[in-house]
């Protein structure tokens, strides 16, 4: 079995939820600056897009944001070595969507665009109603495959929905990524490096003072 198979079969898929050591490792050794930072798979510009994104789904409050602990670096990374061709034009396709629907609202630049125009896009493709988000998730395929934006007859209405699948492909990403880095499996989720007597009538408060353990 090939890398690529082996580590999506023992942790991440799209909106993954468990993380194995090989994919961890994958997280830890995304440790570029921001400012430095040159995208694998998306373009310069798509990159902006995509730290701009992630900090609206996780911001900086008295915790790091989504980009201070690398997780745009970790996503573009990991469609490109574990991803398989297929998924990689999907995100292709959903992240032009998503750009051409940005710029149709905010202007050409995207590194214009403000956190306030941003939130906004984030929100109204998070908290769509159950009659919208049906009909993006028919406009977003067609017979089952993806659109391609050059054959699109209706070009706002496609870049809509490939902005809906993207965004909504980022969400889970992003948290996961967020949780598993190893800023804040230390030093905000409970962290015991070596675990202790095992209680289980003690309350999570009482233990963690509330949080989560850290995997």
């Amino acid at each position: 079995m090939d890398r690529r198979r082996a580590l999506r079969n023992i942790g991440l898929t799209t909106g993954f939820v468990a993380a194995s050591p090989a994919l961890l490792n994958l997280l830890q050794s995304c440790t570029a600056e921001q400012a430095t930072w040159t995208p694998e798979f998306f373009t310069p510009e798509e990159g902006i897009v995509l730290t701009n994104i992630v900090d609206v789904i996780i911001p900086k409050t008295d915790t790091p944001s989504a980009s201070e602990v690398n997780v745009p670096q970790f996503i573009d990374k990991y469609i490109v070595e574990v991803e398989f061709e297929e998924d990689q034009k999907r995100y292709k396709r959903r992240m032009e969507g998503l750009v051409n629907h940005l710029k149709s609202k905010f202007g050409d630049d995207v590194a214009s665009i403000t956190p306030e125009q941003y939130e906004e896009i984030v929100a109204e493709n998070l908290k769509v109603s159950g009659d919208k988000r049906d009909d993006l998730n028919k406009r977003i395929s067609i017979e089952g495959n993806e659109i391609e934006l050059d054959e699109a007859k209706k070009q706002e209405q496609d870049n809509e929905a490939l902005a809906f699948g993207m965004i909504n492909d980022l969400r889970w990403t992003t948290i996961n990524a967020f949780k598993n880095s190893q800023k804040i499996g230390e030093e905000v989720l409970a962290y015991d490096p070596v675990p202790g007597i095992y209680n289980g009538c003690a309350s999570l408060e009482e233990v963690t003072q509330g949080r989560a353990w850290s995997l």
